[in-house]
């Protein structure tokens, strides 16, 4: 079993993750004002770890009220984009609503 933990202090969020008691992978995002954040950092063995990582920092964002994300790593970007992050001048990008709910493939986070 894939256990998630938390280590969040003012506006840096990091998630370490374990399986049968060894870390398997860690996520660090910043919240980089009020309503934005900025994901920087991705490691885990596989890409469900990433996932679970990439929502869990999310949801946490969230709580803050935090509305939107970057992505930066390179690591696991197809992971992102499946969760609905979107190319925005070079970066990936979405409103955190819709990437955990999973709403991808549509074109909600899009600029018109």
């Amino acid at each position: 079993m894939i256990e998630f933990k938390p280590e969040i202090n003012n506006n840096r969020v990091v998630y370490r993750s374990f399986e049968d008691g060894k870390q398997t992978g860690s996520v660090t995002l910043i919240i980089d004002s009020p309503t934005h954040c900025s994901l920087l950092l991705i490691e885990a063995v596989n890409d469900e770890t990433a996932e679970g990582l990439i929502r869990s920092a999310l949801t946490a964002a969230a709580n803050r009220n935090v509305f939107a994300c970057k992505y930066i790593p390179s690591d696991f970007d197809f992971i992102a984009r499946a969760l609905g992050f979107v190319d925005k001048d070079g970066v990936l990008y979405g409103e955190i609503p819709f990437l955990l709910s999973g709403c991808c493939g549509c074109k909600h986070n899009e600029m018109s």
